[in-house]
């Protein structure tokens, strides 16, 4: 199983050397099942708006990056932020002095299986995959 942070989803639906870098590592692993936090959406049209306003991509690059993301919406299982969710984030926060999104994002994943190293977690955050890894998520960036 794979679990997507939106930082590997925006690196990958924008093209980014890095994306390219996941999307490498997603087509050599045989699974094809994926989870993501429900808040994923959320923080990929903000990173999107972010890189409006940076100028760093243009508002056809930011549309195409919306509909991809669509798309992933679609495909994924959505981990609902419930009170377990809610729990298990700030429990990992606290140890891990993580931001709440990325606290989130570590919940969801966590909440989302039963065996963590069984999962592949992408996201290309150092401090997020390092609690990861603490976790037992196979963590490959």
């Amino acid at each position: 199983m794979i679990y997507w942070d939106s930082s590997a989803v925006v690196a990958s639906i924008l093209n980014e050397k890095t994306g390219k870098d996941v999307d490498k590592f997603v087509a050599s692993i045989p699974e094809s099942r994926f989870y993501t936090a429900i808040i994923t959406p959320l923080e990929i049209e903000s990173a999107l708006q972010r890189k409006l306003r940076e100028k760093s991509i243009s508002a056809k690059g930011a549309d195409t990056g919306r509909v991809t993301a669509a798309e992933f919406r679609k495909a994924a299982f959505l981990v609902a932020a419930e009170h377990n969710v809610l729990d298990a984030a700030l429990h990992l926060q606290k140890i891990y002095g993580l931001r709440p999104a990325d606290a989130v994002q570590l919940a969801s994943a966590r909440v989302g299986t039963e065996n963590p190293s069984k999962v592949h977690f992408l996201c290309l955050d150092s401090k997020l995959n390092e609690a990861a890894k603490r976790e037992g998520f196979h963590v490959p960036f």
